[in-house]
This record gives C-alpha cells, structure tokens and sequence, in this order.
C-alpha cells in the first residue's frame, strides 16, 4: 500500500477513536449505559484498527514485485 494511504487511514481511525471515546464519556453522564457499550466496543475497534495500521507502517509489504531468488 501506499505510505500516504497508511498515513491518512491511520490519522482517521485515531481520530474515530478519540470520538468514540469521548461520545462514551457523553452517554456515562446521561446515563445512557447501551450507548456508552456500543461507543466502548467501537472504540475498542478502531484500537485494533490503529495497530494495525502501526504494523503496517512499519513493515511495509511490497505487491507487484517479482521475487528474486540468489541462484548458486
């Protein structure tokens, strides 16, 4: 993939967790406690979402690029 592509779906899942998180804040003060499950789970999603972006940052795959093997 693309470093750029990493970048921006890594800067969005961060910030869909930050909203997730804050939006679980909101519903524990309303008391809303289904919806602060929901936004929780969510929230726990887009964590596992930003590793893997994380992962993928920093171990780039490299599609479309024959194999080279060292013939002795």
């Amino acid at each position: 993939m693309d470093e750029n592509i990493i970048k921006r779906n890594l800067n969005t899942s961060i910030v869909l967790c930050i909203l997730c998180l804050v939006l679980c804040i909101v519903a524990l003060v309303f008391h809303w406690v289904w919806m602060a499950g929901i936004m929780a789970v969510l929230a726990l999603l887009q964590a596992y979402m930003i590793c893997i972006w994380l992962h993928r940052k920093r171990h780039p795959r490299r599609h479309f690029q024959p194999h080279r093997k060292d013939k002795q």
